[in-house]
């Protein structure tokens, strides 16, 4: 049974990425012929690179800059993707075209401020849905799930799926750990204060900051408060999760995060997230604070980070919760909750 996953491009690396690769993956291993459908071209970033799919098909060579991109791109991958048994689109933002499964990453575009263009968007989406709309239409979260103002009949929830790497029998550090591009969305700034505060509390521990610059002029700021916060840089994955395998907390400061997968990867690892208390983070990874901390203002999340470094009865009872959770993350559950979903889409019974 053919299969056409439609994309933009995989010449870069993230979680919509991830989610494309994991699913070519589990669908080669379930016995679907599996091509990629991109928007254009690029080159293939080296964490994609055995991706299992039988072709690649690019509409474009490049980039072509499409007016209204979010509709325009459906309409051409989805035109691309005519004559394969199911169709899958990975970046399903605006809901205009009958993909069989959709999946939002991002819910962005039905979230305030409603400006002009975003309520027409809104309003067409809202007539054409449930003509032109996805049979199935998937969140990696149910908070970004509740972010709709409608949605189809068939909806649900998977989440994307942690790849984590083995930490062997490493013990755990007296390390606050922050993974995350070097952004104002990121609240980087936000992040070096807290970790301050908490250092004016608990010099002993370890603050890291890990992530790629935004650019150079906000690097500049973060530095400029960075007195005894550690920023790395550019890191590899194997650094990345190096950090993680020792840290005891996860510091995240984005506020309404659609998913957060470094979370679920710290909780994987046995670190403690303490994240703001908004968006998919808090609601699915965190549970309202069932496996984590969650904070509103910098003084709860520095009271959380030393609670958490200095007691280690409390550190243990939720890094254990933690990484419990952290099952329902992995790539097999992905796999499990995925080709449910296919089955519902082909109309065979669920397995």
């Amino acid at each position: 049974m053919k299969v056409a996953i439609a994309y933009d491009t995989l010449s870069r690396w993230g979680g919509q990425e991830l989610v494309t690769y994991a699913m070519a993956k589990a669908l080669n291993e379930n016995g679907f012929t599996v091509d990629l459908v991109l928007l254009f071209d690029g080159k293939l970033d080296s964490r994609l690179a055995d991706i299992p799919a039988r072709r690649i098909v690019s509409v474009f060579e490049h980039d072509p800059n499409l007016p209204i991109r979010g509709l325009t791109r459906n309409v051409v991958t989805g035109l691309a993707s005519l004559g394969y048994d199911l169709t899958i689109n990975t970046v399903y933002h605006v809901l205009l075209w009958p993909f069989d499964i959709g999946y939002l990453n991002n819910p962005g575009t039905y979230m305030p401020p409603y400006r002009l263009r975003r309520r027409l968007f809104i309003e067409l989406n809202r007539i054409m849905l449930p003509i032109l709309g996805p049979r199935i239409l998937l969140a990696n979260s149910r908070w970004t799930l509740s972010q709709l103002p409608y949605r189809p009949r068939l909806s649900g929830v998977l989440y994307p799926p942690v790849m984590p790497r083995d930490c062997g029998s490493r013990a755990k550090e007296d390390v606050v750990v922050s993974v995350g591009r070097i952004a104002p969305d990121k609240r980087t700034t936000d992040i070096v204060d807290m970790m301050e505060a908490a250092y004016s509390r608990y010099p002993k521990a370890a603050y890291y900051i890990i992530g790629l610059p935004y650019n150079e002029a906000y690097l500049r700021q973060v530095r400029e408060r960075a007195r005894h916060v550690e920023l790395v840089l550019d890191a590899s994955e194997g650094v990345k999760w190096d950090y993680l395998c020792r840290a005891k907390v996860l510091l995240h400061a984005a506020i309404n995060e659609h998913f957060g997968l470094v979370v679920a990867e710290a909780q994987a690892t046995g670190a403690v997230p303490v994240v703001h208390r908004s968006g998919g983070a808090w609601s699915d990874i965190v549970e309202y604070g069932r496996y984590g901390f969650g904070y509103l203002n910098h003084a709860e999340a520095v009271d959380a980070m030393v609670k958490l470094l200095t007691n280690d009865d409390l550190y243990r009872r939720y890094s254990i919760r933690a990484r419990r959770h952290s099952l329902q993350f992995t790539y097999n559950a992905f796999k499990m909750r995925l080709i449910r979903y296919v089955n519902v889409a082909l109309g065979l019974k669920p397995t």
